[in-house]
């Protein structure tokens, strides 16, 4: 029998090369990145503190006003700002473009807060004091979530979502004193 050729050429010598050390090095630190934040999204997931509306319940805009009103009315000062006794739930509302009213804390202690909006979506952001809350809040919706403020000094709230011309300027405060 006669020898056939194959019409497949064998490939040039050296095209199984090995990586060369910057490559493997490039190789390595992906991968241990990746495992690195795998571990770490998973501990702060579950370890972590988060601090998320726990409660919310629907509520009109009116039936929510006649809360905050009568929650003003006990605890309001001339001033305008509301002095909230630690255990006591607060109340916050965001409309156009504002968030109403100013709260007075004491720090560390714990405080529930409902906010609801009036009007469109708004968003509630806290800056400040080492919280993370960050909120979309609705009309026809109310959201309670925790807020233990550590040190006297002025927390912002900022809208962080889209709500009308004049949104960049919607901005609101709580003022955390200390423990009387």
């Amino acid at each position: 029998m006669a020898r056939v050729e194959s019409p497949v050429t064998p490939p040039a010598p050296g095209w199984a090369r090995r990586l060369p050390l910057d490559e493997k090095l490039f190789l390595w630190v992906v991968v241990a990145s990746a495992v690195f934040m795998s571990v770490f999204v998973v501990g702060w997931l579950f370890l972590g503190s988060q601090n998320v509306p726990t409660d919310s319940y629907r509520a009109t805009p009116a039936a929510f006003s006649q809360k905050l009103q009568a929650f003003i009315a006990e605890h309001g000062r001339a001033d305008g700002r509301v002095v909230v006794p630690p255990g006591e739930d607060a109340y916050l509302l965001a409309a156009r473009y504002a968030f109403y009213p100013e709260l007075v804390l004491e720090a560390g202690e714990e405080y529930r807060i409902w906010i609801s909006a009036a009007d469109a979506l708004h968003g509630f952001s806290l800056v400040g004091g080492n919280q993370n809350i960050n909120l979309q809040v609705a009309p026809g919706h109310v959201y309670g979530g925790t807020f233990t403020p550590d040190k006297p000094g002025e927390y912002l709230i900022v809208c962080n979502e889209y709500c009308g011309l004049n949104h960049h300027q919607m901005k609101g405060r709580i003022i955390v004193e200390e423990a009387r």
